[in-house]
């Protein structure tokens, strides 16, 4: 249920529709993918440790192919195919910009630093799951809080030196949040009050230096460390969101479809901006798309569009058991 939170968040902050100086977007959704990254510590830790170390990094591996890189691949065919029908002032073509892509580094691929970034950390996973089993989360807790701190304290030389892609890129500024998560898993089923109240003191705490000073070093790193407590906090209230049965079921399903969701969302998002043209960093977006359509309306329109390519993906698979029925060898994709 918060993963499917975080996917109408992201929704929010591609289509600008709330702004993204309004509190709603400041202190809630501008967070929702590395409140993501929190959940894939949870989730990666568990997966960890129900399985018996042999062969588990291989399995580990293999799942993470088929569940990650093998419908990136599909969604950059997609993307390379909107490329050449519009051709796009914003994207340089060049004859390593496929190497990339087959690298699973999408550059140029507007909001496709998430999915390069989530890629690292998967395969850095077993690294970390390792370090905590010698020093103890908390310890990989301290290491990871420094790598991801550090670098909020030399923004500029690093942007200067990387560029902007390659600072959003930059996987340890999210170390900090798998390793949070890690922590967090053995307890994501039992936070209690005490729990509730600290983590809520420490959003409101970050939250206000965040607002108070947010581009001087302190309220960066605030802006950065919120979302821990925000994790926290969200966890607690799904329990009580979801004596809704509409959004318990609403949300849930959109959680377990986050991925293709995001996927399909980067393509739509992607298409209009060639088509309409406009232009977003991670300052804000303007011109073009936000000029002709509604907000709202292009809301809709992203949400539309990830149902669309979410449905065009199952397809695909569906397509695929008769194929190797009939002999062909195509591999299982499945997990």
């Amino acid at each position: 249920m918060v993963k499917g939170w975080g996917i109408i968040g992201v929704t929010f902050i591609h289509s600008t529709v709330l702004g993204l100086d309004s509190l709603p977007m400041s202190l809630l959704f501008v967070h929702a993918v590395p409140v993501f990254l929190v959940l894939f510590g949870v989730n990666s830790q568990g997966w960890f440790e129900r399985r018996e170390a042999a062969g588990r990094a291989t399995e580990w591996y293999e799942r993470s192919f088929k569940r990650i890189l093998i419908p990136t691949w599909a969604t950059l065919v997609v993307w390379w195919l909107l490329v050449l029908v519009f051709r796009p002032e914003t994207v340089r073509v060049t004859i390593s910009l496929p190497l990339f892509h087959v690298l699973g580094y999408l550059k140029q691929v507007g909001t496709g630093w998430f999915i390069t970034v989530i890629i690292q950390l998967v395969l850095l996973f077993p690294l970390f799951f390792w370090i905590a089993r010698r020093v103890g989360k908390g310890t990989l807790l301290v290491l990871c809080l420094f790598a991801t701190v550090v670098p909020l304290l030399y923004v500029q030389p690093i942007r200067a030196a990387l560029g902007l892609g390659g600072w959003m890129v930059l996987s340890p500024r999210f170390f900090a949040h798998v390793a949070f998560g890690m922590l967090l898993a053995a307890h994501v089923n039992r936070i209690g009050r005490p729990t509730i109240l600290v983590s809520a003191i420490a959003y409101v705490v970050l939250a206000i230096l965040q607002e108070a000073m947010p581009v001087r070093p302190l309220g960066r790193i605030a802006n950065r460390l919120l979302e821990l407590p925000l994790t926290v906090l969200l966890l607690a209230a799904m329990p009580y969101v979801a004596r809704v049965p509409t959004l318990e079921t609403a949300l849930s399903w959109l959680g377990r479809h986050s991925l293709g969701l995001y996927l399909g969302q980067l393509l739509t998002h992607n298409a209009f901006l060639f088509a309409f043209g406009g232009l977003c960093t991670i300052f804000g977006c303007e011109g073009g798309v936000f000029e002709v359509f509604n907000l709202w309306v292009y809301t809709a329109i992203l949400a539309a569009g990830s149902l669309f390519f979410l449905g065009l993906g199952h397809a695909a698979l569906r397509v695929v058991p008769p194929l190797r029925a009939r002999g062909l060898p195509i591999p299982d994709l499945s997990t």
